[in-house]
């Protein structure tokens, strides 16, 4: 294969049954001005919906689409890894809109920073009626690499658009295939996989110098929901390093606990109001213990469930 043609970065969009949502992120990612790029699609859906969207689309050959059966983040994460043909993958959801410099900005990161091996920028949320819900969003001001628990406690970056080096990625065994949307603890792949290369060596950086524009509006019950299933893989995940003893990683899950969880109930209570966000703690707990049942592989913090 001539040099020319082999991708310098991939983009990664997995999905399952978001039919024609992905139209408008797979458009602003073909958009970017970064020269030789190709767009990896992991189709989990298990209708034909997001396929019929994606036809258009493949006439250009930096478009590849892969349909895998079953479902799992993790998973598809995974598959989508193993076929890139570039050492930095850049990932976003199906109901994201992406910059055009987005693959450069995340690219230079790796370059100036040989030893990062995970990348998250901004978030904005996309226009919403914020009295109706509200859209994830994760706006940081500046930039910071995260060496360890201490920096990690300020850092907590979202799945909506974050990079990974190969490479790095490939000697923590890949993403937990137990988290994430459709795993059995389903959420935090991207926490997971961020705690995971900081523990055993690597650097996590954080940035705003780009932002992607995310559409994921949730209704405030929906928001309620969507708390529960995070702060309970939350817990399965930070379950996993102090099962093999990595004591000082404790100061992230009590930190998170008491600011995100503990806190704002407490305060309702303080200002005599009913509290609200209880469900979060007891969420959390639930989450570890589950966690701390399964075995864990030291060497990788994957966790490996029986068979």
């Amino acid at each position: 294969m001539p040099e020319e043609s082999i991708p310098m970065i991939t983009a990664l969009v997995c999905t399952r049954n978001r039919g024609s949502s992905i139209v408008s992120t797979l458009s602003s990612i073909l958009a970017n001005t970064h020269p030789r790029f190709e767009v990896i699609i992991v189709d989990q859906s298990t209708n034909e919906e997001t396929k019929h969207a994606v036809n258009p689309f493949l006439s250009d050959p930096r478009l590849h689409y892969i349909p895998q059966a079953g479902q799992g983040a993790g998973r598809a994460r995974n598959l989508g890894i193993s076929r890139a043909r570039s050492e930095i993958v850049v990932m976003t959801d199906d109901d994201c809109i992406v910059p055009t410099n987005w693959l450069e900005t995340m690219e230079a990161i790796f370059t100036s920073h040989p030893t990062v091996a995970v990348a998250f920028c901004n978030v904005n949320p996309a226009p919403h009626d914020s009295s109706a819900g509200f859209i994830p969003a994760y706006q940081r001001s500046g930039s910071t690499l995260v060496r360890n628990s201490l920096d990690k406690c300020k850092a907590r970056g979202i799945g909506a658009s974050y990079a990974i080096r190969r490479e790095a990625i490939k000697k923590l065994g890949g993403f937990d295939e137990l988290m994430g949307p459709g795993a059995r603890f389903p959420s935090c792949d991207d926490g997971d996989i961020a705690v995971r290369a900081m523990l055993l060596g690597f650097v996590v950086y954080e940035t705003d110098a780009v932002a992607v524009e995310h559409a994921g509006f949730r209704t405030w019950e929906e928001g309620r929901q969507l708390a529960r299933r995070d702060w309970i893989a939350i817990g399965a995940s930070y379950a996993k390093p102090l099962k093999c003893g990595h004591w000082k990683f404790a100061v992230v899950p009590a930190y998170e606990l008491c600011c995100f969880a503990i806190w704002p109930p407490l305060w309702d209570i303080i200002c005599l109001r009913r509290p609200r966000g209880i469900g979060r703690i007891t969420a959390f707990v639930s989450g570890f213990v589950q966690g701390w049942r399964i075995s864990v592989d030291p060497e990788t913090l994957l966790f490996r469930p029986a068979l």
